[in-house]
């Protein structure tokens, strides 16, 4: 009763009854139906009780003559219906086989993640008894300032050698450590108590680009969970010196599944599994806090100011002020992205944009397009006014 009901199997306006039989019995497979369904639906239409064996000899007898009726061209009217029932066809046909497809890719894509993830409790497993993390619990602040250190564009797994920059694993290690040496001293300079530390994404080189993929020297996967525990011991460390540590982790674009930003969804990121990781490491220090975007930003409040964490692959630095308020349904303070690779600072009215350095520095991209990056980070004081001192903190080229 149910497939008699269906819309796509009712006679259709101006469609005549023998083309209303043709289509039903050249369409049967792909409407899912047998000749007796066929059959009941003739009947319906025309108030007869035939039995599907006068319905489906019909349809044979135009089956034998159509080929001749096509080929001397003896009525364009029935070449016009033909080709249309034969497109619409052809149409079902590519449908169907798109919504396999796509389901495929989603079934892959979730196998994927579940096996990343089995690869990473495996990995913390190891970890924890081979190197466990040094955490002691900081002694009070002699102030209730607010500390914001930005991380963003460090792109682990590439190796650049350029006329400007190197980088490598090696490279990266020793950035990474003078980036957490900086945030202590000028955290501690200004009795920071409260510390907010913003992963701004692309921590990872990825896949998604031809030079990414030729410049990487670990695959995806290792990549992020070499970043993962390098951050965990950065926040140990920072969660030592001071008070609070607030970690927010936005997931950037080189860290998605697939070089297509058309195959995959936001969530289908391997940034996303940062802070998965960080839970399961972090979990017995209790000063540490984790929290994560969702639709690609973080809104949050530093010292009572609002703002707003993103990368910047969604949000043009001109255009973010005008458009996230309207999802936010306020207006922010200050909105902080990376993604461009270059510190960057502008007022817009009531907001100010502040954009993040490249960690990884001038890679094959940069240098094509004759961009000039130097390798960077950032390191904010806020007061009850805003943000009182920026630090840039900067690294120097290997060359």
């Amino acid at each position: 009763m149910t497939a008699i009901l269906d819309p796509v199997l009712q006679r259709e306006k101006d469609e005549s009854f023998t083309d209303y039989h043709i289509r039903l019995f050249k369409n049967k497979d792909t409407y899912r139906i047998d000749t007796k369904t066929i059959a009941a639906l003739l009947n319906k239409d025309q108030g007869t009780n035939y039995d599907e064996s006068k319905w489906r000899k019909d349809y044979k007898q135009y089956e034998r003559w159509n080929d001749y009726i096509m080929s001397k061209n003896l009525d364009e009217e029935i070449l016009r219906k033909y080709e249309e029932v034969r497109l619409q066809s052809e149409k079902e046909k590519i449908r169907t086989r798109d919504q396999k497809r796509e389901y495929r890719k989603s079934i892959a894509n979730q196998a994927r993640f579940e096996k990343i993830k089995d690869d990473v409790v495996q990995a913390i497993v190891n970890l924890e008894s081979k190197r466990p993390l040094r955490f002691t619990y900081p002694l009070p602040a002699a102030a209730e300032k607010h500390g914001l250190a930005l991380f963003s564009d460090w792109h682990f797994g590439m190796e650049i050698d350029n006329r400007i920059n190197k980088f490598n694993k090696k490279i990266f290690d020793e950035r990474v450590e003078h980036l957490t040496n900086k945030v202590i001293e000028y955290g501690k300079k200004n009795h920071v108590s409260t510390l907010h530390v913003a992963n701004l994404g692309d921590l990872i080189g990825g896949l998604i680009h031809v030079s990414t993929r030729v410049q990487a020297n670990e695959d995806a996967v290792e990549q992020i969970k070499y970043v993962s525990e390098t951050l965990a011991e950065v926040l140990t460390m920072l969660a030592s010196e001071f008070q609070e540590v607030k970690f927010y982790n936005v997931a950037g674009n080189h860290g998605r599944l697939s070089p297509s930003k058309n195959d995959v969804g936001i969530k289908e990121n391997f940034e996303y599994l940062i802070n998965w990781y960080l839970e399961a490491r972090l979990r017995d220090i209790k000063n540490i806090s984790i929290e994560s975007e969702q639709d690609g930003f973080i809104p949050a409040k530093i010292n009572n100011h609002k703002v707003v964490f993103v990368h910047g692959h969604y949000d043009r630095v001109d255009q973010c002020v005008t458009r996230l308020p309207q999802l936010l349904g306020y207006i922010p303070s200050y909105i902080f992205g990376g993604h461009i690779h270059h510190n960057y600072e502008k007022e817009y009215g009531s907001t100010t944009v502040v954009v993040n350095g490249a960690l990884v520095g001038a890679d094959d991209y940069a240098m094509q397009g004759r961009f000039g990056t130097k390798p960077s980070q950032k390191f904010m004081v806020f007061d009850e006014t805003g943000i009182e001192a920026t630090y840039i903190i900067r690294f120097k080229n290997e060359i």
